[in-house]
């Protein structure tokens, strides 16, 4: 599976691209400073699926930093 690597600005998606293949114990990672996340390294079939994946880490950050009542 390729690995791609997610940059955010403001916790959305600015860039989307392949870097190849990477060895992770899961099927992401990723970096945040100051409740807003940097980047993210995801397994993924193609970009499409990279990015879809990069909206759910999204929507997992934002609900694990201010909780499941706040509203994107």
């Amino acid at each position: 599976m390729n690995t791609y690597k997610i940059i955010f600005a403001k916790n959305t998606i600015m860039s989307c691209e392949l870097v190849g293949h990477t060895l992770m114990n899961s099927d992401h990672y990723y970096e945040h400073d100051k409740a807003q996340l940097i980047f993210a390294l995801v397994h993924a079939e193609n970009e499409l699926d990279a990015t879809n994946k990069g909206y759910k880490i999204i929507r997992e950050f934002n609900e694990k930093i201010f909780g499941n009542d706040f509203v994107t």
